[in-house]
């Protein structure tokens, strides 16, 4: 607690950096973290431009200028500016997570279906595309609360866009920006903009190379280094062959490889109750005891194109795109040294290679008013239409020995094809009247028809529980009423439902169960999930527009929303042969709800000096529910799980009030920036961010994961030309090297072994993550022209 006070002390004293500077507005605007200029921060989360600063409903801009002054160079270091938000990748590099408002988006429960829907350049895409390096981004919206009258596809809890740079079509102009740091790693970005036909026809072409030593992890039983490499390219084209018309398309290309450790810590650490591990462990060691690492290959092209054409006061819109996927990974089985390490070298290898390839294609049209009907009505109205295949074929590979690990026998290698999709199409429309100057009232509805489709075939023997074939239809609602009392004090009301899919993950997740029965059969497809939400909101600016205050209430409630169950036994039945299992997730639908506020409060003191702090709340809860569960201690037996579950196949639990996410209810961000002139033309600045986590609980049932509080510190100082030419600065994450386990495993990771005749191995060691280790690094960036 001492350690989070100093975090949180050192936060607030970022607010009284230096002394006043002689500065005019228009530096003070340039080089301020958007605290006096959000007002002219432009959006598109209602489908039009508008200021940030007059839309109804809570939401935040990353703007380009944010991402490169904060040295973001992955696209889920957008959480350290966004209170509430949490984003995380499996080691698989295909798996991601992510959290707003309480509630989590799992991409082992919930698919292509997440409580937060992703796009990039206003088309739907899959997150794991935008959990890569960034490069030339334009800027990132984080919108919360119920999402899709107007966007892409229904989310219950927000969605993120991502809006790559256009080319400028009057200037030419170049970018370069490289980062080297203290740990080795490297990371380089470039861009040049090129107008082929002045104000016509332009081109802008974009790249990044990205060298790490990922989460910096290294093994005591393997001498290779984690690493990650990205490099990625992207060419954009803008044209403008007639007044009112706007044509764009891009296509971008990143790869990445990737080898990485998940980290140890011994069994007994934080149980004293379990036998001690042969070397102890603690989480300060950082290090992981696997036998060989995760592995991945990533490949991932996007083709995006989109068309604007104004006439007769209307703007009709076109959105495409089409995205291919390739993934080749190793997934280790024994993550805790489980096995011996005399075992022959392939059985310490062993483990599960996947290779999927997914395809995704979409278009929307929509027409919409640019001058309004009769001076009072706004309308969109448009359809969307969006197809997935995902192909996936899967190596299983089992170590098998006889009597006991001294007797290795065989790998035995299982193939699992998992095949299938979905098509969803939808009708959607929004009208907003605006009842003299002050007042707007809004309504938007969105019909969707989803039809999804699935197989499984194991050991080439096709399992008839997975398939699937389900046609389902929904609609969503919203409505909104907003209210100018001054030019700068706005008053908002909104409510809106969502719907999702169930998760179509169990089968996969069940792939060694070919005859399910009972409790377990009635979970490979959970029903759909509803929710509907309230939300009052006021944004106000105060002081001649120097200090920003906004504020957000809001309360959502969930009929079935996906829970994703960790690490849960089961009992396989495979052809009559009846065994132990582990899956990674079980998902069911539970009711639960969220209860939250957001507070923002940002301004400018002095010229040159900008600060801003965004407070989030957001306690997610399920409410009487039954979740399946562990209530064994240690790896339990298949008698012990029938006497458990009462003769069923996997055990249950009644749990109450308990956290629908992971991420901490309570999150906050500090950000203060002082600059002042220092030579002819050159500027220095200093610049801190402190991102603060309140406690958090992670998996209901497991005593041992919880999250007490902490604070991370960054700190950012250099020079910069004044027109912003140039800058070379220097920076360090997590300042004070903060140490904090983030999740913890309720058991020892299972080895994947069999063994004939005797009893699986069991490690002396768990599995963690932790905050990432102090970062300290340079950074230069050199522009001419249009940026």
């Amino acid at each position: 607690m001492k350690r989070f006070k100093e975090m949180v002390a050192t936060g607030a004293s970022l607010f009284v950096l230096g002394m006043p500077a002689c500065a005019d507005k228009a530096m003070a605007q340039e080089t301020g973290l958007n605290a006096d200029s959000a007002a002219d921060i432009i959006v598109t989360a209602r489908r039009r431009d508008e200021s940030l600063q007059d839309v109804p409903l809570t939401m935040q801009a990353v703007t380009s200028q944010e991402i490169e002054k904060l040295n973001l160079r992955e696209f889920r270091e957008i959480q350290a500016l966004v209170p509430g938000l949490s984003l995380g990748q499996e080691p698989n590099g295909v798996a991601t997570r992510a959290t707003l408002r309480g509630v989590a988006f799992d991409a082992n429960a919930s698919g292509n279906n997440g409580t937060i829907e992703f796009y990039m350049n206003e088309a739907p895409i899959t997150a794991a595309i935008l959990f890569q390096s960034m490069f030339d981004v334009g800027q990132i919206e984080v919108l919360r609360g119920p999402q899709g009258t107007l966007r892409g596809r229904a989310s219950p809890s927000g969605s993120i866009t991502v809006t790559t740079h256009k080319p400028d079509l009057s200037e030419v102009g170049a970018t370069m920006i490289g980062t080297v740091n203290s740990w080795g790693d490297a990371n380089g970005q470039a861009a040049l903009n090129i107008p082929l036909v002045q104000d016509r026809l332009g081109i802008r072409l974009a790249g990044v190379i990205d060298e790490t030593d990922d989460n910096r992890i290294r093994s005591l039983n393997d001498d290779a280094r984690p690493s990650r490499r990205t490099q990625g390219g992207r060419l954009s084209v803008r044209a403008e062959p007639i007044d009112g018309l706007t044509l764009d398309a891009s296509y971008t290309q990143t790869i990445r490889h990737a080898a990485t450790f998940l980290q140890s810590e011994s069994l007994d650490y934080a149980d004293p109750t379990a036998a001690p591990s042969p070397i102890a462990l603690t989480p300060k060691d950082r290090v992981s005891v696997m036998y060989t690492p995760f592995t991945f290959r990533q490949s991932f092209t996007v083709w995006n194109w989109a068309a604007q054409w104004q006439v007769l006061g209307q703007s009709l819109n076109y959105v495409g795109s089409h995205n291919k996927q390739r993934y080749t990974s190793l997934q280790p089985n024994d993550l805790g040294a489980a096995l011996p390490s005399t075992a022959p070298e392939e059985f310490l290898d062993a483990g599960q290679v996947s290779a999927t390839s997914p395809t995704q294609t979409n278009h929307e049209v929509r027409l919409s008013s640019d001058q309004r009907i009769a001076g009072i009505f706004d309308y969109v109205v448009g359809a969307m239409w969006n197809k997935l295949n995902n192909p996936t074929v899967l190596d299983i590979q089992t170590p098998v020995f006889v009597g006991s690990t001294a007797n290795p026998l065989l790998v035995n290698h299982t193939e699992v094809e998992r095949f299938g999709g979905s098509h969803e199409r939808s009708f959607f429309g929004n009208v907003t009247a605006h009842l003299g100057d002050a007042t707007e009232i809004s309504g938007g509805v969105r019909r969707i028809r989803y039809h999804t489709t699935g197989g499984l075939i194991s050991g080439g023997v096709s399992i008839p529980a997975a398939d699937e074939d389900r046609t389902l239809r929904a609609t969503i609602y919203s409505a909104s009423i907003k209210h100018n009392f001054t030019r700068d004090l706005m008053a908002y009301a909104s409510f809106g439902t969502s719907w999702r899919p169930g998760s179509g993950s169990n089968p996969v997740q069940l792939r060694n169960q070919s005859q399910p029965y009972g409790l377990l059969a009635s979970l490979y497809y959970p029903a759909p999930e509803k929710s509907k939400s309230y939300e009052l909101g006021v944004k106000s600016q105060w002081l001649g527009g120097r200090l920003r205050v906004n504020a957000t209430v809001f309360h959502q409630t969930f009929d079935n929303f996906a829970y994703a169950a960790p690490n849960i036994f089961y009992i396989a039945d495979v052809g009559g042969s009846v065994g132990v299992r582990s899956i990674t997730t079980l998902t069911v639908g539970v009711p639960a709800k969220v209860n939250g506020a957001e507070l923002e409060i940002s301004g400018t003191p002095t010229p040159g000096w900008n600060i801003g702090a965004t407070m989030s709340y957001a306690k997610g809860t399920i409410n009487n529910a039954t979740i399946p569960c562990n209530p064994y201690s240690g790896i339990p037996t298949a008698g012990q799980i029938f006497e458990a579950s009462g003769g069923e196949q996997v055990s249950v639990c009644e749990v109450d009030s308990v956290r629908a996410g992971p991420s901490a209810p309570f999150t906050a961000t500090v950000q203060s920036e002082y600059t002042a002139p220092i030579g002819a033309g050159i500027d220095g600045y200093l610049r801190g961010l402190t991102s603060i986590y309140g406690k958090s609980q992670n998996d209901p049932v497991n005593p041992i994961d919880d999250i007490s509080a902490y604070a991370l510190v960054n700190l950012y100082a250099g020079v910069r030309a004044d027109d912003g030419a140039w800058d070379i600065g220097f920076y360090a994450k997590n300042l004070f090297d903060t140490d904090k386990v983030l999740s913890r495993g309720s058991t020892a990771p299972v080895s994947g072994a069999s063994v004939a005749g005797g009893v699986p191995p069991v490690s002396r060691y768990r599995v963690i993550s932790m905050t990432p280790q102090r970062e300290i690094g340079l950074t230069a960036r050199f522009a001419i022209g249009s940026r």
